[in-house]
Formats: structure tokens, sequence, C-alpha cells
């Protein structure tokens, strides 16, 4: 009997997210950092609309207080200052060192050369439709 396609996608995707979940923590690890500390980092190097302390607690769901104690390691670790807000002096702005960031993108280039390939396998019509089933399903967790 075989496997219906929707259960394969959801094996699949569940698969996926152990997978980067273990491999996420993997490479925290071989940079000194917690995988909470390198998954705020890899979200300020994918979202410019990022750039508070605020604006990571409300994208991450995670207290202020915590996202602190983050930024606090990520800053004394050399990849981001903070910088004062020059409309809001009671803000700080986040500034990358893209110095200090750029061996972890690279590290992770590893899986774009990989997603590259397998993308290379498809058409373009079926990536949309997969595109478009990653972007409605990306709000899960």
């Amino acid at each position: 009997m075989s496997t219906s396609p929707g259960a394969r996608i959801q094996r699949a995707f569940q698969a996926g997210l152990v997978n980067a979940v273990l491999g996420n923590d993997r490479i925290a690890r071989e940079a000194g950092l917690m995988v909470t500390d390198s998954q705020a980092l890899h979200l300020l190097v994918l979202r410019d609309d990022i750039r508070n302390a605020k604006q990571l607690s409300d994208a991450t769901g995670i207290s202020t207080s915590t996202v602190s104690r983050v930024l606090d390691r990520l800053e004394g670790a050399g990849y981001l200052t903070r910088v004062p807000d020059p409309q809001d002096r009671r803000r700080a702005q986040l500034e990358l060192d893209m110095t200090k960031v750029q061996p972890l993108i690279d590290r992770y280039a590893q899986y774009v050369v990989h997603l590259e390939k397998v993308n290379a396998s498809y058409t373009d019509e079926q990536l949309d439709l997969i595109a478009d089933y990653l972007e409605r399903t990306n709000g899960l967790f």
C-alpha cells in the first residue's frame, strides 16, 4: 500500500524540521553560540525590518528580557553592536558586524548549494507550486 502525497509531505516536513533544528544547533555550537542566539542572528541577517530588541522579541515570541540576554551574548561575541536610536534615545538600533557574521553565512552556503541543485531538477511552474505550499505553511511554528 502506498502512502498518500499529503502524508508524504507531512512526514518530509516533520523530518525537515528535525534536521533543521539539529543542524542549526550544530552550527551554533561550532560558532560558540547557543542555538537561540544563532537563530536570532540569522533572523537579523534575513530581515531588514528587525533592528531593535522589541522587533526581535515580536518576531520570535521571546520575551524582551530574554532577547536582551541573547543580544548581550551576540554583542559580547562581536556579532553586533547596539547604537543609540536617533529617534528615541531609550532604544538602541542593532548593527551587524558583517565581517564577523560572514563566516556563519558561509557555513550555511552548503545548504544553499544543495537547494539550488534540487531546484534545478524542477520546472519553474513546479517550483512556484512548492513555494506557495511552503509560504502557506511557514507560520505553523
